[in-house]
């Protein structure tokens, strides 16, 4: 995975508070629990430029890309031709997608309906046993559907082909707030750069002042940073390690 994953979430529904995203959150689950590290997340509004501009953003530095939402027939449903213009290619008629949209709807079918089989020049079909609408694929740019249903049905089965180490992740519970223990967290960070290290404060009534994170795609750095922090950490601040 090159620079690790992408997601862009398109939907005026999703920028004006109409509808909640539920399929970011989601995808942070999915990739996360086959090893595969997602590094940016954009919302936009169903605008060609917007969509144009997030993808340009994001290619040649993170692979693939996931978008969500505006792959419909209706007007707002602009999703192919902001990739397509991204990419410097035609929107096309997919002959096979063609041919499934039409065996689907049957006769009833309008022409309008048939912008369900426009795609990015040069997309392919990623079939689902799951859809009868299979997901179109560019350049390792995913476009899925923004309902949250269809959109779980094939994200689960793209992420399978980016599977990679698991991620391995150690928590730490002090007393103490981040003042007191920043300068330790700088020499940890520092000492110890092939490992996340985060710190996470608490103002209500929790147990805890801070939780910290140490986490890793491999087992040994992160197990390495632990025994350094807590030999660092103020006596008596540990309240617990997970």
């Amino acid at each position: 995975m090159k620079g690790g994953a992408a997601a862009i979430v398109i939907g005026d529904e999703i920028l004006s508070g109409k509808i909640r995203d539920s399929n970011g959150p989601l995808l942070v689950d999915v990739l996360r629990s086959v090893g595969a590290p997602l590094k940016r997340i954009l919302t936009v509004s169903d605008d060609l430029e917007e969509i144009g501009w997030a993808v340009r953003s994001c290619l040649g530095r993170f692979q693939p890309i996931f978008t969500s939402g505006g792959i419909g027939p209706t007007h707002d449903d602009v999703t192919v031709a902001g990739v397509a213009a991204a990419l410097g290619r035609k929107v096309v008629r997919h002959p096979e997608l063609e041919a499934l949209v039409r065996k689907h709807f049957g006769d009833a079918l309008p022409e309008e309906g048939l912008r369900l089989a426009n795609v990015p020049e040069g997309a392919i079909l990623v079939r689902s046993p799951r859809s009868w609408y299979p997901v179109i694929s560019v350049d390792e740019i995913y476009l899925l559907p923004g309902v949250p249903e269809l959109f779980r049905m094939h994200v689960e089965g793209i992420a399978e082909r980016y599977r990679g180490n698991p991620f391995h992740l150690r928590c730490v519970y002090v007393s103490e707030g981040e003042p007191a223990i920043a300068k330790i967290l700088d020499r940890i960070a520092r000492e110890h750069p092939d490992i996340a290290l985060g710190s996470y404060p608490r103002i209500d009534d929790a147990d805890h002042r801070v939780k910290l994170t140490l986490e890793a795609q491999v087992a040994e750095p992160v197990e390495r940073a632990l025994v350094a922090l807590l030999r660092e950490l103020p006596p008596g601040s540990v309240i617990r390690v997970e």
